[in-house]
């Protein structure tokens, strides 16, 4: 502690104390010393452009160890953050760019919100406590990033409150509920530790209608939280891995969310039988016991598919529920002909069509209809600053389907068709 004497130019003299600020600075200046961070770029770091704003903060949970779960966010650059459980923080997409953290997401009817949040990644489940040294290390980064964008603590979000999943055989219309990543971030007296004030009390986008809550224990727990935070720490119990078996009200959608028919996820049968996630038609016939694994390097931003009449459902409203007839279903006839929803139901010629496509028709929900590059029509003129974003998916004339980040701006065939996640 310092003190000073000081006289005024009149003569009087007054003690200047310095306590309150000398110890602001000294805590500060222990934050930043005890803050280790390091950078681990992505190779993807590079090709990633820049935010043109930053409005929101979302916190993550891993759901898994730290090597594997490092390893899978520098692959993917999925996180701006990633803190360790001893409390080091790593670098893997710089804070200025965009890093595919939160994909399909929505937040006051935003959508995208990779496109102007910053993502941090927590190794650790989103039903158990964090160690003492990632509270440590998170708060000072959130104090750190709250500062440089003037981000608000209601607006410091956890990523199963932004996620939203589109319409599927379990649910006919858009819905949140797709992630439970990061829940325990919502809880009061863990954001209390973190140095923030306590969280949104509704879902504003479920208030407005936009989407439904297809998880209510989930949507429970983010809005009306217990006041008491049980079972939260220690290690995960064997009730957890129950959790990942079929029965009377454990569906494939609520083990797997959004990757239920993915063909990375795997379906263990009682009788030994595997069969992977695109391989089941037939999913209110899977028997209880049947076992689910997941992958666990599957890649957060990627292109959803095409679905299939005959194949992943029989009706229009089986694979795109309530949209579809939106403008952001997409549909792919036999003969070529490609025609959003919307186009189709305004068409006279065309809605009894869209009541009754042929077997063979290809549809994608949920995705903005770019349409195809051409002479004079470029990807920068069909997608505007997107054309890189991401969230932009290029149908190459070959059948792939590329990310904007893995495409060159001079090297994209006439021919390619362009998709933008909505």
């Amino acid at each position: 502690m310092m003190i000073f004497k000081k006289k005024t130019s009149h003569g009087f003299t007054f003690l200047v104390s310095f306590i309150i600020v000398a110890l602001a600075v000294m805590f500060q200046a222990a934050d930043v010393h005890a803050l280790d961070i390091n950078n681990m770029y992505s190779p993807l770091n590079k090709k990633r452009p820049f935010r043109s704003k930053t409005q929101y903060i979302i916190l993550h949970t891993t759901e898994g160890a730290l090597e594997g779960s490092l390893r899978k966010v520098h692959r993917f650059g999925e996180t701006h953050y990633f803190v360790t459980p001893s409390g080091k923080v790593y670098r893997i997409i710089d804070r200025k760019k965009i890093a595919t953290h939160a994909g399909r997401s929505m937040w006051k009817g935003q959508t995208t919100l990779d496109n102007i949040s910053i993502g941090i990644e927590v190794v650790g489940f989103h039903d158990q406590d964090i160690t003492q040294a990632q509270y440590t290390a998170l708060r000072q980064l959130l104090r750190q990033l709250k500062k440089i964008y003037r981000i608000k603590d209601k607006n410091i979000l956890t990523h199963s409150m932004v996620a939203y999943g589109r319409p599927n055989i379990f649910h006919p219309r858009k819905h949140r509920g797709r992630k439970k990543c990061g829940m325990f971030f919502s809880h009061p007296d863990v954001r209390k530790r973190l140095g923030l004030l306590p969280g949104p009390k509704r879902d504003p986008d479920v208030a407005a209608g936009r989407l439904v809550v297809a998880d209510p224990d989930l949507n429970r727990f983010l809005y009306k939280p217990p006041k008491v935070l049980a079972a939260l720490n220690g290690p995960k119990d064997s009730s957890v891995s129950q959790s990942m078996v079929i029965d009377q009200g454990n569906n494939a959608w609520r083990i797997a969310r959004e990757k239920y028919d993915a063909p990375s996820t795997i379906y263990t049968y009682p009788n030994g039988q595997k069969l992977r996630g695109n391989e089941i038609r037939k999913w209110d016939s899977i028997p209880v016991g049947t076992r689910v694994s997941l992958a666990e390097e599957d890649c957060e931003q990627e292109f959803e598919k095409f679905l299939e009449v005959g194949k992943d459902g029989n009706t229009v409203q089986d694979l795109a529920g309530n949209l579809y007839a939106d403008p952001t279903t997409i549909y792919f006839f036999p003969d070529g002909l490609i025609r959003t929803g919307a186009e189709m139901k305004k068409s006279s010629s065309l809605r009894k069509l869209l009541k009754n496509p042929p077997k063979g028709t290809r549809l994608l929900v949920g995705y903005i209809y770019g349409g195809y590059v051409q002479k004079g029509r470029s990807a920068i003129r069909i997608a505007g600053r997107k054309w890189n974003y991401p969230s932009t998916f290029y149908r190459m004339p070959d059948g792939r389907i590329l990310n904007g980040d893995d495409v060159e701006k001079k090297s994209i065939p006439s021919g390619t068709l362009i998709f933008i996640m909505k």
